[in-house]
């Protein structure tokens, strides 16, 4: 595939100034409509502010901006001018002083040469950092028609935080090439139509929101952009865009569609009609069966089609999407033995009234042009339904990470281990779990280690480890929720509540994490190996037997 999703920009600018590209919905809920035209002199504009603060191709930059006219200006002006973007989340808290540590460290990982945010954070983050701190105005030049983008398929388009936390992840390099690629193939699996429209509030620092972005450009169809508080505001507000401007293609990750059904049972939304969504890829975090059948059945009588809910996987390091679900048919559910998948490492199918079944949420095959295999531990072909190490290939996996921690991203054959374990079945995929111990709430990946150690600053610990941080899944949010296990000599019996209170407080200012569950146990229950290392699959059954 050539070219780039700017050059598909340009190009309809040209030939369609004035069709429709994006319908902001900013944190104001304020709208704005930008046709092709508007959008490349966005681009004019911000190619010339570049250039007068120094910026060149292959510099590197930071945008720390909500969903607005402004990061749309800002981003693809910096694709378009070959300065490359790493989009990084706004503060969550009520204070900054650890979420601006953690952007110093970021700013250096990504050797950002300038951060551009909102007014309000400026001053605090300009005497705060080494690197210069501008506003969106403050890059906004005088309109230059664009010519030749200095984006080509093989440089680099931006940094994607693959961690998906507020501390420093490691950081995947995207070119045009990948996203090209892989826009396209999310194309072709999804059947994709001249007349779709796509509608997402999804955060611009995930993949799943900012890719969004190219594939829109590139498919030459409007999308609807709003802020993602909006959604948090109210999350019925999702579905009355889709209502409101016809939206075919709408992703989330599975929490939001909980959310949604959940709101709904509690307070009816009145008139909506959700028949012109055709696909909404459920991502990001684990896909739950009861999940997809409570929203289908809730939102089935206001239109919404069987064929619609579509279960998929994917990953940064394959730019967004390596599988899509079958659009032709409802979503697929293989119940299989839990212990065998467990114990055994094979999905022994069950029958769905059988008591030791569960439920395995099929993601689809690869994406065209592409492919995948499971394999056992020396990197073997495995056969169906055994569970092994999930490795993808194909145009949209990158080539790795900015210098920083990581290790081989792929194998000598072109694979990229995924860290991801599942197991196939008539050429479709079924995850099952992973590889690594991440703590995914919302769709947000946070690295327990890293946890861990905050909290132990946070406590003031003279010992380490003396916390252990485990996801449990959440029965009603169906989304984990951070469990943490605390040694109990680290605070006194009365004083504990107290220590609580300041832990939660820290992490919901430095990483947005609410709803922490501690627990206060002797340090000699703590599972460990016999080298002394803590065991966290046996932490989070601790946990889990005695919620039970």
């Amino acid at each position: 595939m050539t070219g780039t999703v700017i050059d598909a920009l340009l190009d309809s600018a040209r030939r369609t100034p004035d069709r429709l590209a994006f319908r902001v919905i900013e944190r104001d809920e304020r709208e704005y409509a930008l046709t092709c035209a508007d959008t490349a002199h966005l681009i004019g504009e911000t190619a010339t502010g570049l250039r007068r603060q120094g910026l060149a191709e292959g510099d590197h930059v930071i945008l720390v901006l909500p969903t607005s006219r402004d990061f749309l200006a800002l981003y693809l002006g910096c694709l378009y001018a070959g300065v490359v973007p790493l989009v990084a989340a706004e503060p969550t808290g009520g204070g900054t002083g650890r979420w601006t540590a953690n952007l110093r460290a970021l700013a250096e990982q990504a050797r950002a040469g300038h951060i551009v945010t909102s007014p309000e954070l400026t001053g605090p983050l300009a005497s705060a950092l080494p690197v210069p701190v501008s506003t969106p105005d403050a890059l906004r030049g005088t309109y230059a028609p664009p010519d030749r983008p200095r984006a080509r398929p093989d440089t680099l388009a931006h940094l994607q935080a693959t961690s998906g936390s507020t501390g420093v992840p490691k950081l995947a390099m995207v070119r045009h090439q990948n996203i090209t690629a892989n826009v396209g193939a999310i194309a072709e699996a999804i059947h994709a139509r001249p007349d779709d429209s796509l509608v997402s509030w999804l955060p611009l620092f995930h993949d799943m929101g900012l890719i969004g972005i190219s594939y829109a450009l590139h498919a030459r169809i409007p999308m609807i952009l709003a802020d993602p508080v909006n959604f948090l505001r109210n999350p019925m507000s999702w579905l009355r865009w889709i209502d409101r401007h016809g939206g075919t293609l709408s992703p989330a990750p599975s929490s939001a569609f909980h959310i949604c059904a959940r709101v709904a049972r509690r307070r009816p939304p009145g008139p909506l009609d959700l028949s012109s969504w055709r696909v909404a890829l459920c991502g990001a975090e684990a896909v739950h069966e009861h999940t997809m059948r409570e929203f289908q059945d809730t939102f089935g009588p206001f239109g919404l089609p069987e064929t619609t809910l579509l279960p998929v996987y994917g990953l940064a390091e394959a730019t967004l999407a390596a599988t899509i679900s079958d659009v032709e048919r409802p979503y697929a559910v293989d119940r299989v033995d839990a212990e065998a998948v467990s114990a055994k490492g094979y999905a022994e199918p069950r029958a769905a009234d059988d008591p030791r079944s569960v439920g395995m949420m099929c993601v689809g095959p690869v994406l065209p042009g592409h492919r995948l295999r499971v394999v056992d531990e020396d990197g073997g072909a495995l056969p169906e339904r055994a569970v092994g190490e999930i490795e993808v290939a194909g145009p949209s996996v990158i080539d790795g990470y900015l210098p920083g921690p990581g290790g081989e991203l792929t194998t000598s054959d072109g694979f990229l281990r995924t860290g991801d374990l599942g197991y196939l079945l008539d050429g479709e995929v079924y995850v099952t779990g992973r590889r690594k111990d991440l703590v995914i709430i919302s769709g947000r990946n946070y690295i327990p280690d890293q946890l861990e150690r905050f909290v132990e600053a946070v406590i003031g610990s003279p010992r380490t480890p003396a916390v252990v941080a485990v996801g449990v899944q959440d029965p009603d949010l169906l989304t984990e929720q951070l469990h943490l296990l605390l040694d109990e000599r680290l605070a006194e019996a009365g004083d504990r509540e107290k220590a609580a209170d300041r832990v939660r407080r820290a992490l919901a200012e430095a990483f947005g994490i609410t709803g922490v569950a501690l627990h206060w146990i002797p340090r000699a229950r703590l599972p460990r190996t016999t080298s002394g290392k803590i065991q966290r699959h046996l932490c989070r059954k601790l946990i889990e037997t005695q919620a039970s």
